[in-house]
């Protein structure tokens, strides 16, 4: 193959690399497609997270239910864990839902640890706010209450 051959076949191949990336560029920007980097968004956390925790930390989970009706409180789960003898509630909330009652929660929770219970004339409790988790801190007496807090503001 002569010199001159070799350039014209390193263009074409140089002239297929540029017009290939041109396309991949021009069709995500046609299509909105936008790399999302994880430091963006708040990592959300399951409830299984908090229940390992308490766990590890030596805290026994005598028993274990799935909450009557998260959606009282916009909540797309809930768990609600018996704790030396009392019960201590934790639930998820959807951070995409767009229900009136979610987001107000969520918003209340994170800016003011309150949430409000609309099925019962609107009760206002008492929440901690933890990356679409809730904890209800309404078990003002359990002995084990700073530990439990401690571990789910850690998570």
């Amino acid at each position: 193959m002569s010199k001159m051959k070799k350039h014209i076949v390193f263009i074409l191949v140089l002239v297929i690399i540029l017009v290939s990336i041109l396309g991949i560029v021009l069709y995500n920007k046609e299509h909105d497609i936008t790399e999302v980097s994880s430091s963006d968004s708040e990592p959300i956390l399951e409830i299984s997270n908090f229940k390992d925790k308490l766990q590890e930390s030596g805290i026994i989970i005598e028993e274990e239910n799935d909450s009557s009706d998260p959606s009282a409180i916009g909540a797309s789960e809930g768990k609600v864990y018996t704790i030396q003898e009392q019960q201590v509630q934790v639930y998820k909330y959807d951070l995409n839902s767009t229900d009136e009652l979610t987001v107000s929660n969520i918003k209340s929770a994170s800016e003011k640890g309150k949430i409000i219970l609309s099925k019962l004339d609107n009760i206002e409790l008492s929440v901690i706010y933890n990356k679409g988790l809730i904890l209800i801190t309404n078990f003002e007496d359990h002995p084990s209450k700073e530990k439990i807090i401690e571990i789910f503001k850690s998570l």
